[in-house]
């Protein structure tokens, strides 16, 4: 089922190693080329890609990596961005890191530099910080608001925990640390301030691929990856248990739009789900 996924996928590539290129966002918003339309064009489909274990050494997708890793690189900050919109972007950096390390390139000093600004300006605030208009957040109130956005912090790990641990520096390692804190904090996806609430409305239902505002099985098994054990993920491994069906198979409830191939319909068995549930309840216990 992978490879016949995979065919499917690099089928539907243009000439130019693009999915779903947009001409008009090209002229009209050049920044989001190649990032809009959302979860169907090159940079979504390539995350798409790694989440579904494509081959690391295929010719075709090492061009369309190569396109997003130049068009989004930005040579001022030294940092990934879509122009002035949501700078610094944390889930955009730590889904360029996850790309890079899953497709196996290099630790690079472009590397280094993504690492060291957001340990330096990564903030992990929980209700109570007011976003300044000065560098870097430039009033950013969706990824630094009174409540940092959960989803970068996710993310970032996401991207962190796939460079290779011979090559993770302090600075690595210490926001790596952080970034487990705060989700330990907030008990995987529950509300600091309130338990008994979802952090976000939708992150306790199952999705596939992990391409945005994604779930709490996505999480778990990014702490299993960095090998934690902690009571504070007590709650989210009993609800992924509870949502095991009889037949030892979990289902998509969650599909996500506009994807360049169906990976899956709501409701039914799905074995991308099954293979990351089964990997989490095998480190956390059955």
């Amino acid at each position: 089922m992978r490879k016949r996924t995979v065919s499917n996928i690099l089928a539907k590539q243009d000439g130019h190693f693009r999915w779903a290129f947009d001409e008009q966002v090209a002229r009209e918003r050049p920044e989001l080329m190649h990032y809009w339309p959302k979860y169907k064009s090159t940079f979504w489909t390539l995350l798409l890609l790694a989440d579904i274990k494509a081959p690391i050494n295929n010719w075709q997708i090492e061009q369309s990596f190569k396109i997003i890793m130049k068009h989004f690189y930005d040579k001022t900050h030294k940092i990934y961005t879509l122009g002035s919109s949501h700078f610094p972007v944390p889930c955009l950096n730590g889904n360029i890191l996850y790309l890079h390390f899953y497709f196996k390139k290099p630790y690079t000093k472009k590397i280094d530099m993504i690492v060291e600004f957001f340990n330096s300006y990564q903030r992990f605030d929980d209700g109570d910080y007011k976003t300044p208009k000065t560098f870097p957040y430039y009033s950013n109130t969706s990824c630094y608001g009174k409540h940092t956005c959960y989803w970068g912090i996710v993310k970032l790990l996401k991207g962190l925990s796939f460079i290779p641990k011979s090559q993770r520096t302090k600075d690595a390692k210490r926001l790596i640390e952080n970034c487990v804190e705060f989700i330990l904090h907030h008990e995987v996806c529950f509300r600091s301030h309130n338990k008994d609430e979802f952090i976000q409305s939708d992150i306790g239902t199952l999705t596939f691929p992990y391409l945005g505002k994604d779930d709490y099985l996505e999480i778990l098994w990014l702490l299993s990856r960095e090998g934690i054990r902690d009571k504070n993920v007590a709650r989210a491994v009993e609800l992924l248990r509870s949502k095991m069906k009889g037949d030892g198979f979990w289902e998509l409830e969650r599909p996500v739009p506009n994807l360049i191939v169906s990976m899956g319909k709501k409701g039914c068995a799905n074995s991308f789900i099954t293979e990351r549930a089964l990997k989490v309840l095998d480190y956390y216990g059955h």
